[in-house]
């Protein structure tokens, strides 16, 4: 996965959009990073002068929840809701973080259900 994904949308706090799915080899569970550069004037080499590239800082962690072949769903990570306890306790529950996104640019997510019944010649799709 050599290319360089970006968010694509922002649905909410928690969940974004990128502009990747499994075209690019993403699958359900995968671990990315948000990143920001600071700076852009790249590190160089003290004995070569060759550029080693810019310094590079997390942002916000997601994970992969839903793929599409051109585009993937991911969501903020849930962590333990008690924070000294290295890996949470099993069956206590989690607590879904926000993401520090710029809320004027949330644009929400999925259209509701027309409510429908269902019909022949309805499209159906196999889940992973």
């Amino acid at each position: 996965m050599n290319e360089k994904m970006k968010i694509a949308k922002i649905i909410s706090t928690k969940q974004v959009v990128i502009n990747a799915g499994s075209d690019a080899g993403l699958k359900p569970g995968d671990k990315l990073e948000i990143i920001d550069k600071f700076g852009t004037d790249p590190v160089k080499d003290p004995d070569t002068g060759e550029s080693l590239g810019t310094l590079d800082l997390p942002k916000g962690e997601l994970i992969v929840s839903k793929v599409y072949p051109k585009m993937a769903i991911a969501d903020s990570p849930r962590k333990p809701s008690i924070a000294y306890v290295p890996g949470g306790i099993p069956g206590f529950p989690t607590i879904q973080r926000d993401l520090n996104v710029d809320p004027k640019q949330i644009t929400g997510g999925f259209p509701k259900s027309s409510g429908e019944q269902i019909k022949v010649g309805d499209i159906v799709i196999k889940r992973s």
